[in-house]
């Protein structure tokens, strides 16, 4: 174990003399003027696909995501299939 504490900033692990150099550094990796924007992550529609499609979708969403597209379903088409097979 390092005699020193790691900072930690942005998700990069810095020694503490180090940190505050990136902070002032313009062109360092902390730089947010520098960062492009990200584009929105697609999200999935259910009613834009297939049964076996949103079923595989399903599996291998977290909960929060089988959560929206579940409710989706039940706003959109409401296919039984879906409803009753994530279950």
């Amino acid at each position: 174990m390092p005699a020193h504490k790691m900072l930690t900033l942005n998700g990069v692990r810095y020694r503490p003399e180090d940190a505050a150099r990136a902070r002032r550094s313009a062109t360092g990796p902390l730089s947010m003027a520098q960062a492009e924007p990200q584009a929105p992550a697609e999200v999935f529609d259910p009613a834009s696909h297939d049964v076996p499609t949103v079923l595989a979708h399903l599996a291998d969403a977290d909960e929060d995501e089988t959560t929206r597209v579940l409710a989706a379903e039940a706003a959109g088409k409401n296919r039984k299939t879906i409803l009753e097979g994530a279950s």
